[in-house]
């Protein structure tokens, strides 16, 4: 399913962890009005979409990119459980290494 541009923005909002609010200030618009941009009540001009954009250092194809399938999705189909089954295996190795100090303080003591 493809994202609209304002399931986009939400997005990038929410994973800022800003308000619309926040948002709807520096765009110089009332929260309600940003609100409908978000939900699709109202489609963002050119300028507004600049200007958010600018608020998140991306560009706007990035922008209108988030959420989207990416080329390089294809190379790492399963990051996220690749990146859990590192964090174990590092969790595992770290209890290790912690075994193995508190045997060798057992022994010297």
């Amino acid at each position: 399913m493809t994202k609209t541009v304002g399931q986009k923005l939400k997005i990038l909002r929410q994973t800022q962890c800003l308000s619309q609010k926040f948002i709807a200030d520096k765009l110089n618009i009332s929260v309600p009005a940003y609100s409908k941009i978000e939900t699709g009540g109202t489609d963002i001009t050119f300028s507004k979409l600049l200007l958010i954009a600018n608020i998140f250092s991306i560009s706007i194809i990035d922008l209108l990119k988030i959420g989207e399938k990416d080329s390089d999705d294809d190379e790492f189909p399963d990051l996220k459980k690749q990146l859990a089954n590192l964090t174990e295996a590092y969790g595992v190795q770290q209890r290790k290494i912690i075994e193995l100090h508190e045997a060798i303080r057992e022994k010297k003591a």
